[in-house]
């Protein structure tokens, strides 16, 4: 009787064609992470320069209210920066005031606007009497 010799020639590991899927899966989703990054820092800058003109839209509106009546004018700043300063920011300022004269008041309306790179714009609008 001839014995037959079968050799198990099992090795443990990877394959070279399993590590290139490996890896090519490996990328797709470090690709979509760096998508979503750079869509989340995007959607930040946006948020803040929103919160900033509707800040800016109430202080102009509470500095009208605070004001004498007869200062309350039509008037437009350009260049404003989150604090209000002019000259240095991205954000422009139009006050328009329509006045009623009987009932003695005026309608204000304050719109800030900026570009991110599209143009955007807060408004706001209150009545003021007399």
């Amino acid at each position: 009787m001839a014995e037959h010799m079968t050799e198990n020639n099992t090795q443990n590991g990877f394959t070279f064609l399993e590590v290139l899927i490996a890896l090519a899966i490996f990328s797709i989703g470090l690709l979509a992470i760096n998508a979503m990054t750079a869509m989340v820092i995007k959607s930040n800058y946006q948020s803040r320069n929103l919160t900033t003109a509707v800040s800016l839209a109430q202080n102009k509106m509470d500095e009208l209210k605070a004001g004498a009546y007869g200062s309350i004018v039509d008037k437009s700043e350009s260049g404003l920066d989150s604090e209000g300063t002019a000259g240095s920011g991205i954000f422009d300022c139009d006050i328009t005031v329509t006045t009623n004269a009987a009932p003695d008041y005026k309608t204000v309306e304050v719109k800030v606007s900026w570009s991110d790179p599209d143009p955007r714009e807060v408004a706001m609008q209150t009545v003021i009497a007399k």
